[in-house]
């Protein structure tokens, strides 16, 4: 597919419009521009029923250099816009950490002279706030993070005009899952279902023991906090491809909040949710209840921080966990103030994650 297809144009069409209403409040309109731009955090975060994840409210934040306190950040959007479509016009890509350097600069006299950004946070910020401006999402300004998803088994994906067979070698090695979604194409799909790991050690383990080929699985990670690419691949199999996802993590609040990043998505992320979160994902383990039910010992447990049972306390007051059984999950934590990896099955043997626990549990739910 040519780069410059439909939607890139498109794309680039939006970035010049927002820049040049800007220029003809300006010169023409003679009044100061004003971004209108969508909160984002937690208090513009809301939970959907009907559509089972988080959603962004209504609320919006308006960005102009009429108040002196805001032209810094007014400043960043614009830069930030400016390098984006440039960015398009010269049909190349860039990580967030490439946007950061190219609109690196100092601002200022020689005696007050300063970094534009202070940190690469307001930077991420700035590109953010383009995603919202423009309704587009980074990733088809073919702005991209750093891959960290792996993907393993009997599925073959077209990137960049070159097949890659994910089933080859794959008791050996995985696949990145390729971040830029504009030269991505999923071409064909023969697994039963997926399962995704937290963690890329876990999913080393599972995939030597040949997990895939006995199961017929995919095989993801997103190596922790999954990246974006990762998250829309397992939306894609499942809603496009109809396969069966569940997820597993650690048996602690931040596994748990990791897990739940794939199936009802992110405060930080709440205006892409519907590109992100898979509603039909199943987070199957590692439960709390699973450190005694699969006899854990003492000494491969960790015992939970103030922190963790603080968020443990917060997530049992979410609309989103107030199933019963989640409910009875976190009371058993915060009640033995016990946590666990599922790294610790190895305890039981290296091959007791993949050929015992996880088979177990796949079978109680109906998967295999």
């Amino acid at each position: 597919m040519p780069t410059r297809d439909k939607r890139h144009l498109e794309v680039i069409k939006k970035i010049k419009s927002v820049m040049s209403e800007i220029s003809r409040n300006v010169i023409s309109d003679k009044v100061l521009p004003v971004l209108d731009i969508a909160k984002v955090g937690y208090d513009n975060t809301i939970w959907s029923d009907d559509k089972r994840m988080l959603t962004i409210g209504d609320k919006t934040v308006q960005i102009s250099p009429e108040n002196t306190k805001k032209i810094p950040t007014f400043s960043q959007y614009i830069v930030m816009a400016n390098a984006v479509r440039k960015l398009l016009d010269e049909e190349m890509e860039s990580t967030i950490r490439g946007m950061y350097y190219a609109t690196l600069s100092t601002v200022g006299d020689e005696k007050n002279k300063q970094k534009f950004w202070n940190t690469q946070d307001n930077s991420d910020d700035a590109i953010k706030a383009v995603e919202l401006i423009t309704g587009v999402p980074r990733e088809e300004f073919s702005v991209t993070s750093k891959p960290k998803g792996m993907i393993s088994g009997p599925i073959t994906l077209r990137v960049g005009g070159d097949l890659i067979d994910c089933n080859l070698g794959s008791r050996a090695t995985s696949q990145l899952v390729p971040t830029n979604i504009r030269d991505l194409e999923i071409v064909n799909v023969k697994a039963d279902f997926v399962m995704v790991v937290e963690k890329d050690t876990v999913l080393n383990n599972i995939r030597k023991s040949g997990f895939i080929q006995k199961y017929n699985a995919i095989l993801m990670t997103g190596s922790g906090e999954p990246d974006r690419a990762t998250r829309m691949m397992v939306k894609a199999l499942n809603q496009e491809w109809k396969k069966t996802v569940v997820i597993f993590a650690d048996a602690d609040p931040w596994g748990l909040g990791i897990a739940l990043r794939y199936k009802i998505g992110s405060e930080s992320l709440s205006y892409d949710s519907e590109r992100l979160v898979t509603p039909d994902a199943k987070v199957l383990g590692m439960m709390f209840s699973d450190i005694y039910d699969y006899n854990i010992p003492e000494v491969a447990r960790l015992s939970a921080s103030e922190e963790d049972l603080n968020r443990a306390n917060d997530m049992k007051k979410k609309p989103w966990l107030k199933d019963r059984q989640w409910q009875k999950e976190l009371n058993l934590f915060i009640q033995r103030k016990e946590k666990c990896e599922l790294d610790a099955f190895f305890k039981h043997g290296f091959r007791y994650l993949a050929e015992n626990y996880l088979p177990e549990k796949l079978r109680e739910s109906g998967v295999i």
